[in-house]
Order: C-alpha cells, then sequence, then structure tokens
C-alpha cells in the first residue's frame, strides 16, 4: 500500500471514530436526557398527596410514589416488578379480585372510579376512592394502567356523623325519652367507630356525683362500679372533667395519677385511654359528661376531638330539652308552690280513678279539705309565712297517703285527695274512707314549725296551730262530670264548719252504690 492509500485509510478511520465518538455522545445525551426525565416522572409522583401507582400491560407493577409507601408501609424497590398478588398485606381475596379487575380493565382498556375500605400501615380499614386508568405509550409501545387511591374516610365520617345527628334530632322532635335517647347516641357512635367504647354520665341534682346513663359496649360491672362517681378533680377522667369543666384525655389508665383510685378495677377490663368531655348547658352549668375510651393507649386526633364535641353537644340538647318539657309539664300540670298536682291534672287523676273503679269494682273516695285558722297566720306574718305552712302541709299529706292515691291543690288552702281500690261493700266503704280522712284530719292538726324568712322575724321559728275541715264523697263508676263530684264533695265540707271544724263530714245524700 502506497503512502496515499494509507493516509486514504487513516483519513476514513479518523472520520469514523469521530462519527462514533458523536454517536456515543448523543446516545449519553439522551441517556442523561432519559434519566433526567425518569427523575422528573419520580419527583412529580411523589410530590402528589396521594398514593399513586403505576402498572404496565401485564399488570406488573413498574412505579408508585412516596405517598403509597407511607400509606401501606411498603418500600417501592421491593415493590416494583411484582403483581398485586405479592401484597401481603392485603386480604387474599380482595389481592385475587384486583388482580382480575386490573387484567380485565387492561384488556377492555378505559377507567374504573369505585369506593372500596383498604388496611393502611396503622390497622386502620379506611374508605377511599379507588380510580384506576389504562394509557398507551404509541403505536408498537404498549401501555399500562395509572392507579390513585384517595383516602375519603373523613369525609365519609362527617357525612355519617351529619345522618346519625339528623336522626337524634329528629327523635328529639318527635319526643323520645331521654334514657333511650342516650342509649341510641352511645351505640350510633360505636357502630361508627367500631374501635371505640363509649359512655354518657350524668350528674345529680346536688351536683357532687356522676351516674351511668347509656353504657354502650363498656363492661357492666365496670359501669356499675363507677357509679357514684364524685365530681372532684383527679377522680378518673370522667370526675374531673366535670370539676374542671373541660376536656380530659387519658392516654394511658394504666398509669395515669386519675386512675389509680380504680386501678384494680382497670386491670379487671380491656380499657386502656379514657377521653372525656363535659356535657354543658346552653348557659355553662356542666350536666354530665361523654366518654370515649379505647382498648390500647390512645390521643385524639383532630378529627375525633370533633366527634367527641359535637357527640357532648347532642347529648347537651337531648338534656336541655327533656329539662324544658318537664318545665312546662309541671307548669301545666302541678302547682308551683306545693309541687303537688293542679286542678288541671287532678280531673285526668279523678277520671281514671272512676273509669278503675268501673272497671275493677269496689269503690271510690273523693275527700276536699280547707284549712281553719289559717288567715290569721298570713294576715300577722304574710304570706310568704303562709307558704311555708302550705308546702310543709303538702308534704304531710303524701306522707299519709298511698303513692296511687292523689294529693292535688285547688288553690288557697284547699286540697283535694282522689282515694280508690275501697271496699265493694258500701259500709265497709264508708268505713274505710272515714278512716283515711281522719288520718289526713290528725297529720293535719299537728303543730306547724315555720322558720319566718320576713325581715323583722327573720331567723325565729313559729309554732302554729291549724286545723282542717273535710268533706267525703264516695263514688264507683257514676257518669256525673268531675265538677259535679267536687261540688258534692265541697257541700260536705261546708258540713264539716258548720259543725264546728276540725272534723270529717261524709256527704250522705250520694252513697257509693249510686
Amino acid at each position: 500500500m502506497d503512502d496515499s492509500s494509507a493516509e486514504g485509510m487513516a483519513n476514513v478511520l479518523v472520520h469514523r471514530t469521530n462519527e462514533i465518538t458523536a454517536l456515543l455522545g448523543t446516545i449519553a445525551q439522551r441517556e442523561q436526557d432519559l434519566q433526567k426525565q425518569l427523575r422528573l416522572f419520580a419527583a412529580f409522583l411523589d410530590a402528589l398527596p396521594n398514593p399513586i401507582f403505576v402498572k404496565d400491560d401485564h399488570a406488573v407493577f413498574i412505579a408508585c410514589n412516596r405517598a403509597y409507601e407511607m400509606a401501606f408501609g411498603i418500600d417501592r424497590d421491593d415493590f416494583i416488578g411484582k403483581t398485586v398478588l405479592d401484597l401481603e398485606y392485603l386480604p387474599l381475596s380482595m389481592r385475587t379480585r384486583f388482580q382480575q379487575d386490573d387484567c380485565d380493565l387492561l384488556k377492555a382498556r378505559g377507567e374504573t372510579r369505585e369506593e372500596i375500605e383498604l388496611p393502611f400501615v396503622d390497622g386502620s380499614l379506611r374508605t377511599v376512592l379507588y380510580q384506576r386508568k389504562t394509557f398507551s405509550l404509541g403505536e408498537g409501545m404498549g401501555g399500562g394502567m395509572l392507579g390513585l387511591i384517595v383516602d375519603i374516610s373523613q369525609r365519609k365520617q362527617a357525612e355519617d356523623f351529619e345522618r346519625f345527628r339528623s336522626h337524634i334530632l329528629e327523635m328529639l322532635a318527635a319526643g323520645a325519652e331521654l334514657q333511650p335517647l342516650l342509649q341510641v347516641v352511645v351505640s350510633g357512635i360505636e357502630a361508627l367507630h367500631p374501635h371505640m367504647a363509649c359512655g354518657i354520665m350524668l350528674a345529680n341534682d346536688e351536683g357532687t356525683e356522676l351516674f351511668s346513663a347509656a353504657s354502650g359496649s363498656l363492661p357492666v360491672f365496670y359501669t356499675e362500679a363507677i357509679n357514684g362517681t364524685p365530681i372532684a378533680e383527679g377522680v378518673g377522667s370522667c370526675g374531673t372533667a366535670a370539676s374542671t369543666g373541660k376536656r380530659v384525655v387519658v392516654e394511658n389508665l394504666a398509669t395515669h395519677p386519675y386512675w389509680q383510685c380504680v386501678a384494680d378495677l382497670i386491670k379487671q377490663t380491656d380499657l386502656a385511654a379514657c377521653w372525656s368531655q363535659p356535657v354543658r348547658s346552653s348557659s355553662g352549668e356542666v350536666l354530665g359528661t361523654f366518654a370515649i375510651y379505647h382498648r390500647t393507649p390512645a390521643v385524639p386526633t383532630g378529627a375525633e376531638i370533633n366527634l367527641i364535641e359535637h357527640a357532648a353537644r347532642l347529648v347537651s340538647i337531648a338534656i336541655e330539652k327533656t329539662r324544658a318539657e318537664q318545665t312546662i309539664r309541671k307548669l301545666a300540670f302541678y302547682d308551683v308552690l306545693t309541687g303537688l298536682p293542679n286542678r288541671r291534672l287532678l280531673d285526668e287523676r279523678l277520671q281514671y280513678a272512676l273509669a278503675t273503679v268501673r272497671g275493677a269494682g269496689g269503690s271510690g273516695a273523693l275527700m276536699l279539705l280547707d284549712l281553719d285558722n289559717f288567715k290569721p297566720l298570713n294576715d300577722r306574718f304574710g304570706h310568704e309565712v303562709g307558704d311555708l305552712l302550705l308546702k310543709e302541709l303538702a308534704h304531710r299529706l303524701q306522707g299519709v297517703m298511698r303513692r296511687t292515691d292523689t294529693v292535688a291543690r285547688l288553690g288557697g288552702d284547699e286540697f283535694v285527695v282522689v282515694v280508690d281500690g275501697l271496699s265493694e261493700n258500701v259500709e265497709e266503704a264508708r268505713e274505710q274512707a272515714l278512716a283515711i280522712a281522719e288520718d289526713v284530719r290528725r297529720v293535719v292538726a299537728q303543730p306547724f314549725m315555720l322558720s319566718v324568712p320576713c325581715t323583722s322575724w327573720a331567723g325565729k321559728r313559729i309554732e302554729h296551730c291549724c286545723t282542717s275541715s273535710i268533706g267525703v264523697l264516695l263514688f264507683k263508676g257514676e257518669a256525673k262530670s268531675q265538677a259535679s263530684l267536687l261540688r258534692l264533695a265541697d257541700e260536705a265540707m261546708y258540713q264539716a264548719k258548720e259543725a264546728g271544724r276540725n272534723r270529717v263530714c261524709l256527704y250522705e245524700g250520694h252513697s257509693a252504690g249510686a
């Protein structure tokens, strides 16, 4: 080979080398660009807050983001290259269904969207919106599927709680009684949150102790044991919450000083944490507590704090509505001063007594009582002192009558007693009624010791003797109106007054057999 040929070959080699070098540089640049794009894609996926995964055409995982790793406790390096059948954190039945659904979707090409429940790494079962959509990389390049998981548990819980809350308010509007309603509240919260056990305790009238009103799934022996819990700081979660008026969160019952007084009791249960929210009235009065228990040490999330606050508010609404209804009923049917049934309720009780003796046989008695020597007390010491005597008299009358009998106040110093269950025999019924009336007369005649509240007599106790004139009317199942019966008893009462007072008179013109 001459020199010119050798030089030409060298030039060719140099040119080829330059071409190869340029090609390698292009490939390296493209590889760098590809690596950059892959890093950008991975960074993009990791920046998204919801769990995302990518699968190829064979339903094999090729990518996932950091949110997916965190949600389900996996490492993407161990995750990529596997199918859903390899994910042991899912139940086998769920894995099998997901794998079949993935294959069907990849074959059909399209998208799906459904609400399902998935187990997360913290052990909770959460409601998620599960979305999958297939994609194509172009002609002959295949494709795959993108999956998105959105945790909608809190939204679902909020929707479920709102439905539950509406149900409770509907029960209230329909006049549901308090205790069954509180049980529905507890059962409803536990149904929405099965890992919780709930309890409601109400304060006694003196505001010194708490008593169980609804206990849900709490052990019966436990709720019985904590009845009468003192309302005091340091006495459990509930006693402290009711005392301070603030929410009390005890993460671990076994170690917290508030629970040492019942440490032996707690050891007999599977309870480990207790959060107690005071139940307050609209005026700020502590009515009781709503407590959430856990079987493992736990502190509430923001959503759980909202839950316990809303639950306590529901309980407060129920209690206040019940109290308002009781007040309205008391004002409508009971005498404000003495607390005895008034004329309206007396009419109902008398009608019931008439129906009872008519249906069961026997007789009843209507007694009208009017005080003797009452006006001088009012004239000398004022109506406040007279009111004290009337209240004491009401207490005495209730003390000598049976629980089934009715003692009512007509007004002023007039009282009525309704008795049923007397003998069918007229003479026996007469003796029974007169004996009861005589007991009433004797108890009224006992001296009254009254503490005078007015300024000029402040701190002094006054003894006042007051007798009664009592008219007695026997009845069976007469068709007469209650007003007619009262008028006849009133006639007998005036006979007692005219005969000298402090005595009992039976209406003789109206027999038990009439």
